[in-house]
């Protein structure tokens, strides 16, 4: 079978014997492949660079139809994100976003889910440490989307009404979005107030153009809605993001 060329984000890498490695790319025509590179080890010891977490470019690979593993031919960076490893916050967001990509997605291309991660990880690249927490929070609610799940904050998941803006709800893991007030009396999420409702909606919008407060809080609901819709499994890198955001002073409201 000849080997096909295609865009594609370097998501992971695993060394593998001591010669070869293994990476994980998600790719634009052929989703989340695994793929390995014989030999890359030895060369990088002599001088070649080794491919860094994250970047974009032309992957040429051999696929075999029901195999796991591929083998790769080539790969011509496009995009080597530099800036990436220059601050912890910057890099633990795109590892978060790449391990819930990886989490869910299979081998079925989706369009849409690989131009939102090449845009967050442009924008995670490029933003100033003061909005990091914001743009990690915003950037990951971005691929959820893009992987068909976004939660209702506008009208309440139970009864259907409209929730006013100045209203005190509850936030429902398992429907998907917010109770009205009158529904949350026994709701086991967390209340959510008129102003973190707001920033909510914001970062769910990828309207984050300014720094965020209770980061923490908000990657707790982030996280909870992901263990209910997205991943079968914990990830790490959410815990790690966590360890990395600014802590929560006081309760928002």
């Amino acid at each position: 079978m000849p080997p096909i060329t295609t865009s594609a984000v370097l998501l992971r890498t695993y060394d593998y014997s001591e010669t070869s490695r293994i990476y994980r790319f998600y790719t634009e025509r052929h989703g989340l492949l695994g793929v390995m590179a014989k030999g890359i080890r030895g060369r990088s010891a002599k001088g070649s660079a080794s491919l860094a977490t994250f970047v974009t470019g032309h992957l040429t690979v051999y696929v075999k139809p029901e195999r796991d593993l591929h083998t790769m031919k080539d790969f011509e960076v496009v995009n080597g994100r530099g800036r990436m490893g220059t601050h912890m916050l910057r890099f633990g967001g795109a590892s978060a976003v790449g391990e819930v990509v990886s989490a869910h997605t299979d081998r079925e291309p989706n369009s849409e889910l690989f131009e939102t991660l090449e845009r967050t990880l442009d924008r995670l690249e490029s933003a100033p440490p003061d909005v990091l927490a914001a743009v990690s929070l915003s950037s990951l609610w971005q691929v959820v989307g893009a992987l068909g799940f976004s939660p209702e904050l506008g009208v309440c998941v139970l009864c259907g009404t409209a929730l006013d803006h100045e209203e005190v709800g509850r936030f429902d893991f398992p429907a998907g979005g917010m109770r009205c007030a009158a529904c949350a009396a026994d709701g086991a999420g967390p209340r959510i107030g008129p102003q973190a409702r707001r920033t909510l909606g914001g970062l769910v919008d990828g309207r984050d153009d300014g720094p965020v407060t209770f980061a923490r809080r908000h990657l707790s609901i982030l996280s909870d809605f992901i263990a209910y819709h997205v991943a079968s499994r914990p990830l790490k890198s959410l815990q790690f993001l966590g360890d990395l955001l600014p802590p929560d002073e006081v309760e928002p409201s």
